[in-house]
Parts: structure tokens; sequence; C-alpha cells
């Protein structure tokens, strides 16, 4: 049997908390999201429609969208957090995917990973209605994830953990 040290237990766990506030935000039904598929009854057409209304595949048509309602000063706070948010949230794979998985050190690998992964996200907000699917979301989740990979990675190389 493979003995863990208590580091890699807590980074571990630290991850799984991670994983689940992740899964509240964007999948879990809760207070803070909007549809409940449940209520009405849920038919093929009312979940049809609700996907064609909810998917953007265009890249950058969101985001062209949304730094124009910035510049209308149209929403900006909200804006603004769904910029950051997207970008940010992600960020923390840099630090546990590499730190976790070794595999996961090479740039490559662990992008092929995080775009896997916040895609899979993605369709789930859409097939659950939960929210959309959008490749702006892809987009800057995954710029996020990179920003944290290489931040931490430097971080990490420069204080030896691997």
């Amino acid at each position: 049997m493979k003995k863990y040290s208590t580091m890699r237990i807590i980074t571990l766990a630290l991850f799984l908390l991670y994983i689940m506030v992740i899964l509240f935000l964007l999948i879990i039904p809760n207070s803070y999201r909007g549809h409940n598929v449940l209520v009405g009854g849920l038919t093929w057409g009312r979940w049809l429609g609700f996907v064609s209304r909810n998917i953007n595949i265009v890249p950058f048509k969101g985001l062209t969208q949304q730094i124009g309602f910035i510049i209308a000063e149209r929403n900006t706070v909200r804006v603004i957090i769904y910029l950051v948010g997207n970008f940010v949230g992600f960020a923390p794979l840099g630090f546990f995917l590499p730190a976790l998985f070794a595999r996961e050190r090479k740039f490559a690998a662990y992008l092929i990973t995080t775009l896997m992964s916040i895609t899979v996200l993605e369709l789930l907000q859409l097939i659950t209605m939960r929210g959309s699917f959008d490749i702006d979301d892809i987009i800057l989740n995954t710029a996020g994830a990179c920003i944290g990979f290489f931040f931490v990675g430097k971080a990490n190389s420069r204080l030896g953990v691997f």
C-alpha cells in the first residue's frame, strides 16, 4: 500500500472541496441558480427550447457583448464579476492538478485535461438547464487556469515543490 504524505492528503482534500464549490456554483440546484427543471414538468420541447437559447459556439461573441456593456456603463459590476469570476475561478487548477498528478506538470497534458474538464462542465450546465454552454466561458476559464499553471509552476519550481 502506498503511503501518502500529510501534505498530499491536505491538498487532495482541498481539491475535493474546490470541486464541490465549482459544482455548487455551476451545476447543483441552489438558491443562486435560476432554473428548476422539475417545476412545471420537463418536456423535450421545453428542454430543446432552453438549449437553443442558451448555447454560444461563436468565439468572442459574448465577450464582445460584455465589453460593450462596460463601455456603455450598463451592468458594469455584474459584467466585471462575470469576467473576473470566469477568469479567476479556474486558476486553482494550476496548483491542484500538477500537485496531485505528475502527468499534469507538463503543460500540454494540463491544457488537455483542463479544456476537457471545463467543456464537460459547460455541457453539464446546458444539459441540466443550470446555465449555458458558452465557448467564451471555456476561453476565459482555460486562460485563467493556464495563468494559474504558470504562476504556481514558477513558485513551485523556486520552492522545489515539484
